[in-house]
This record gives structure tokens, sequence and C-alpha cells, in this order.
């Protein structure tokens, strides 16, 4: 028995020694495959193989209350933006959120949160007075402004801007305001006419001038004032009745889809009698 297992291990030794390369490979074949199967272990249990969790619904959610409900999940999360204020949304509330809600994740999985900012935005006013007022509107709104109005009142000229009101009270250029305040532009509307005898007549001229050609200037002037006023009140006129006939046009338009809802009831009751 002894005699045999020498002769094995001699053999065995004896095999070694004629191929040891192939020995060597197939010692570094088993180590990589073990190897692989510690890594794929490891693998499984950092990554939570086969382990998901439903993403819980936080949107709409103060801050805090997102955060706690997140954390009693065991899932991780980021404020991914803050930076950006929603008018519709309270301050610090969950706008959305990524993954989406009741998706399925792995616990390893980061929640990114997109929050709304504390509070609005504060930006200086630029000069605007004298400005056309559309291109007062425009430039608000390219900065950021949300609520802009544009309105008229009686003046010499026309579309220019002559005060600026932010949520009703004057404001002057470089005052510092919310962009969702109500900002108020006021342009005039070019229906007042100057006219004065110093631009008919000039003053320096006066002295060279006969008393008949300055009566003449004068009743000019005057009977210009009284055309000019007179356009203005016709214009005002034209506009009340434009509007009288616009709240006609719906009262009529009211009125026929009463009638018309009233006959159709009629046709109705009339079908039911025949039935």
């Amino acid at each position: 028995m002894s005699k045999n297992n020498n002769n094995n291990k001699s053999g065995f030794d004896s095999f070694r020694d004629r191929h040891p390369i192939l020995i060597h490979s197939a010692l570094i074949v088993a180590a990589l495959i073990a190897l692989g199967y510690i890594a794929l272990l490891f693998i499984d249990v950092f990554t939570s193989h086969g382990q998901q969790v439903q993403v819980p619904d936080v949107r709409n959610m103060p801050l805090e209350k997102a955060i706690e409900i997140l954390d009693d999940a065991g899932l991780r999360w980021e404020i991914s933006d803050s930076s950006t204020f929603h008018e519709n949304y309270k301050p610090g509330t969950v706008i959305d959120q990524d993954p989406k809600a009741k998706s399925y994740i792995k616990k390893i999985r980061i929640i990114y949160l997109n929050v709304n900012a504390m509070h609005a935005p504060i930006i200086p006013l630029p000069k605007l007075i004298d400005l056309p007022g559309r291109q007062g509107v425009a430039m608000l709104k390219a900065m950021g402004f949300k609520h802009v109005d544009l309105d008229s009142v009686p003046s010499e000229m026309g579309g220019l801007i002559l005060q600026v009101t932010v949520d009703g009270h004057n404001v002057t250029p470089n005052t510092a305001v919310s962009v969702n305040s109500q900002i108020k532009i006021i342009v005039g509307d070019g229906s007042i006419v100057d006219l004065n005898p110093e631009q008919v007549i000039d003053p320096e001229l006066m002295d060279s001038i006969d008393e008949a050609n300055y009566k003449d200037a004068q009743d000019t002037y005057e009977q210009e004032l009284k055309e000019a006023q007179a356009r203005a009140e016709q214009e005002r006129k034209n506009q009340a009745a434009q509007e009288n006939r616009d709240t006609n046009k719906d009262k009529d338009k009211k009125s026929d889809k009463d009638k018309k809802k009233e006959q159709d009831k009629k046709s109705s009751d009339k079908d039911k009698k025949k039935n």
C-alpha cells in the first residue's frame, strides 16, 4: 500500500514537473472564479439586489415633512433646485421629485427634490419714465416681473410713460421690487392739445405786431382750442357708443341663446307628449 502511494505521488510530481504552465493556469482560473463569486456576493449586498421599495409621494409637502417621510422609508434625498419661486406654491414646498412617486427603486437611489424658494426674487426697477409704454412692459417682463399692466391717462404726449406704480404706490428708479408685485405703467394718451398764445405768437415779437394782427392770432387760437376740445369730446362719445354696442351685442347673444333653449325645451315637451 505504501508503495502504491509513493508511485502515485511520484506520478503527480512527474506530471507537475512536465507541465508547470498548465498547472499554474488551472490554479489562476480557480482563483479568478473564487474572486468573481465573492465580488458578486458583495455587489448583491451593496446594491441591494432584488430589494426594491416604492417611492412615496412628497410633492406639495413642506420640505421638513418630505424629509421626515423619506428618512422613515430609508431613502436618501438631495435638493436639486431651491432658487426658483413659483407663486402658485407656498414657500419651501416640494414642487417635484425624481424618481417619480409610486415608482419602485433600490434603497441606494437618491431622491432629488425640487423645492420652491422661500421668497420671490427682488430686482431694482429700471428707469422707465419717457420711454414708450410697450417697450417698458417688454423690458420688465424680460427681467422676470410677472404682473405688469398698462394704463393711460389724458396728456399731451401719447404713448410715453408718465408714471410707474408698484402695488398702488409711486416708485422711483432703482427701487427694489419683488417680481410678483403688481406693477402698473401709466402712459399718456395724447388727448390734450396744448395751444397757447405763446405758440401762436412769439412773445419777443409782440412789440412789432399791431393790435389787429394780435387779435386775429388770439381768435385763431381760441378757434383751434374749441375744435380740439370738440374732437376730444366726439372721441369720448364714439368710445361710449361703441361700448354700448358691444354691450347690446352681448345681450342679444344671451337673448338668442335663451330663445333657442326655450324652443328646444318646447320641442322636447312636444316629443314627450307624442310618445
